[in-house]
């Protein structure tokens, strides 16, 4: 009898201390955290701001603070390739940014003094978009202050951009949708700020450093003597090419200083006189009349027709035009009077002298830009 009750006993604790531990598991449990829910987990390419873009080493090339640089990313930079090339985000799909700044033209135009538009023609040439990541403000005239900015004009004024069309159109590739999210994270809407933004990133990353002028500075090439005689010009009074192609005192290897100047391109008595007033038409500073964006040099062989306006179809034109046809107008800039070596007005260059300016300005090719297949039509 007693060995029964205490087995019965027994049992009574084995189950007390069963529902003992299994009352303490469920406390446990509830003591857990909740599980984090995240909002949209189902599209991971939403949860993230995609890859930083890492910036390329460049030699020599000038250290201070490049705008935008730090919100770059690579999915940001694809994108940006995308549609630039895109000609669906005109209103006829027939021009693209990339129909005006051609790769193989180092980003200008085919020898074309205006580019094509939706329903006529650019008012002024196409400029090379080249190592824009140091440039200040953007066109000839700088009016616009980013190259977000530029894009947005340039979509309007030259595209017949529709922003309601165009949005429609990009959220059917599922491409450009993928990087919308990852190159400006959640939610990855596709919106018109973000077209331009996209394409100021691919624009920042155009950049041209390895023409056999560049090698000559790492000393890895040498030049021609009538070469290294037309850079000898270039860098000095006697061409006067430097004070506005070279700043810094010859440091910079932008070529340009970036700087809005009258260059003796059209002559007039008084400011009214000037077809294109140029920078003067967005400052209304009066001494600002005439002058326009000193362009780089860079690839300057393959970007013809040059001066803001296409006038000149060949380098040798312009070597001229500096050398002995300046003209005189109220706004001139001092360097241009100051180069006169006191025979009258202009450089009055050899022929030999004006050859081997020439055949300096075409060690400023870079194939290595022209051949880049991060830059090319991905398409």
């Amino acid at each position: 009898m007693k060995d029964s009750r205490f087995k019965v006993l027994q049992m009574k604790r084995s189950y007390l201390l069963m529902a003992f531990f299994f009352v303490a598991i469920l406390a446990l449990q509830n003591c857990k955290p909740e599980p984090k829910i995240i909002k949209g987990n189902n599209d991971p390419d939403s949860l993230y701001v995609g890859t930083k873009y890492v910036w390329p080493a460049l030699y020599q090339f000038p250290q201070g603070t490049i705008p935008y640089a730090d919100s770059m990313t690579n999915e940001g930079v694809a994108l940006g390739r995308r549609l630039f090339y895109d000609k669906h985000l005109s209103s006829n799909g027939l021009i693209a940014c990339a129909s005006c700044h051609q790769l193989s033209h180092a980003f200008a135009d085919s020898g074309k003094a205006f580019s094509a538009a939706v329903g006529g023609s650019t008012f002024r040439n196409s400029m090379a978009l080249i190592n824009l990541a140091w440039s200040p403000y953007f066109d000839f005239d700088g009016r616009q202050p980013s190259l977000a900015a530029q894009a947005q004009e340039a979509f309007h004024d030259n595209m017949g951009f529709s922003a309601p069309a165009a949005i429609a159109y990009l959220q059917t590739d599922s491409i450009d949708v993928k990087l919308f999210k990852r190159a400006f994270g959640r939610p990855g809407t596709i919106t018109e700020t973000g077209i331009y933004k996209a394409i100021q990133q691919f624009l920042m990353t155009a950049i041209s450093h390895n023409s056999k002028f560049d090698l000559l500075r790492r000393q890895l090439v040498s030049f021609t003597p009538s070469e290294q005689n037309g850079l000898t010009i270039f860098a000095s009074e006697t061409g006067d090419c430097f004070h506005c192609h070279m700043s810094e005192g010859g440091a910079s290897l932008l070529l340009t200083d970036n700087l809005f100047r009258n260059n003796g391109l059209d002559s007039a008595l008084d400011i009214h006189d000037f077809k294109d007033a140029g920078r003067g038409a967005i400052t209304l500073n009066p001494n600002d009349y005439g002058k326009f964006k000193d362009p780089t040099l860079r690839n300057i062989a393959l970007t013809g027709p040059y001066m803001h306006d296409g006038r000149y179809t060949t380098l040798m034109q312009v070597i001229n035009f500096y050398s002995d046809s300046t003209k005189d107008s109220p706004t001139e800039d001092a360097l241009m009077t100051l180069a006169t070596h006191n025979y009258g007005r202009g450089l009055h260059l050899a022929s030999s002298q004006k050859t081997d300016l020439l055949n300096f300005l075409y060690t400023l090719t870079d194939t290595s830009f022209l051949d880049n297949p991060a830059l090319s039509n991905p398409f």
